[in-house]
Parts: C-alpha cells; sequence; structure tokens
C-alpha cells in the first residue's frame, strides 16, 4: 500500500492549520459584562480568518443614542514590543473592511486604555454604495501579542460620549477576564 499520498495531504493540511492566523476561539464574553449599558447581540458579519466577534447594542435610552459595538481577539497581530501605538497599526488591526472597503480618517487617533490593554482610539468614515457615509470609531488595544479590536457605530455627534461608554465596558471585570483566556502569545 501506498501511504505517500495520504502523507503528503496530512503535510498540507497541518501547513494550512498552522499557516493561518489563529482565531480567538476560547469563549464568549462572558453574560456578566451585560450589567453595562451594553446586550449582546448576533454578530452580524461573514466568518473571515478571525472567525466570529461578539455583537453588542446599547439603546437609546441606556446611552442616549442607539449605538453598537463589535468586540474580537486576533491572537497574535499585534506588535509585541510596541502595541498599537500609532495611527497605521489601527487601521492595520482594525476591523473597518467589515463596513466597507472605502475609508478615510476623519481625525488624528489617540490613546486609550482599559484595564491590562493599551492602544488608540480613532474616528474614520466607510464609504459603503448608494448609502449614507457611517462613521465607524475603532478602537485597538494591545494585551501582549495580541490586538483586542472594538468598532463602534452610533451617530456622528455621539461619537465621544459613546467612546467612553464603551471603554467603560471594555473594562469590566468580564472583559479583562475574558482578554485574559484568549491565551495567545505571552
Amino acid at each position: 500500500m501506498n501511504w505517500a499520498p495520504s502523507i503528503v495531504w496530512l503535510f498540507m493540511a497541518v501547513g494550512l492549520v498552522l499557516g493561518t492566523p489563529r482565531v480567538a476561539a476560547q469563549g464568549a464574553i462572558p453574560a456578566a459584562a451585560e450589567t453595562s449599558s451594553w446586550s449582546e447581540e448576533k454578530w452580524p458579519f461573514p466568518i473571515d480568518q478571525w472567525g466570529n466577534g461578539q455583537a453588542f447594542d446599547c439603546a437609546a435610552e441606556r446611552c442616549g443614542r442607539e449605538a453598537h459595538l463589535y468586540v474580537r481577539a486576533k491572537i497574535g497581530f499585534c506588535r509585541c514590543a510596541t502595541g498599537v501605538s500609532d495611527d497605521d497599526e489601527i487601521e492595520r488591526v482594525g476591523d473597518l473592511e467589515l463596513f466597507g472597503p472605502e475609508y478615510k480618517a476623519l481625525a488624528s487617533g489617540h490613546p486609550v486604555s482599559a484595564g491590562t490593554m493599551s492602544g488608540r482610539a480613532r474616528l474614520f468614515a466607510v464609504e459603503r454604495p448608494l448609502q449614507p457615509v457611517l462613521p465607524v470609531l475603532t478602537i485597538a488595544l494591545a494585551h501582549k501579542c495580541d490586538a483586542i479590536v472594538a468598532t463602534v457605530i452610533t451617530a456622528p455627534q455621539a461619537q465621544s460620549a459613546i467612546e467612553a461608554q464603551a471603554l467603560e465596558f471594555l473594562r469590566s471585570a468580564a472583559v479583562q477576564h475574558w482578554v485574559e483566556a484568549q491565551g495567545g502569545a505571552e
């Protein structure tokens, strides 16, 4: 019996698995995080190399304006030495492409932190065919060599207030425990 074809297929499969970025499969942000203004909703985007994230909404009566927050970990996708330290890194690790391929920054980014994570936040405008331009706030944080990306969608005039509420959520004990459980590089 010739095992060569089977061995070749095995090595190809292992190569595909090892050559692909690791998807954050360490579970969901615990429901205890929902004690904040944010409540979980279904992840609305197709699966990609980073897998599904988690989606949360904040009703207008809780946040002043309706807002949506999308969070996911990108294991091993952050600069280990510097984290998210500049605006180019926000664009590189962010999830803007989930909303459209054409986007531009509306302002320079600024430093932010959430518990054990630090990084930057920056406001973008995403152009979408036959739809109004969508303001998108990207919060890109580093935890060791991993990126934790939070994307916020809300009315343009509510961005700074919603950013504060999103960062408060990201600082919650439940989210911080979830970040630690992601188990990326040390």
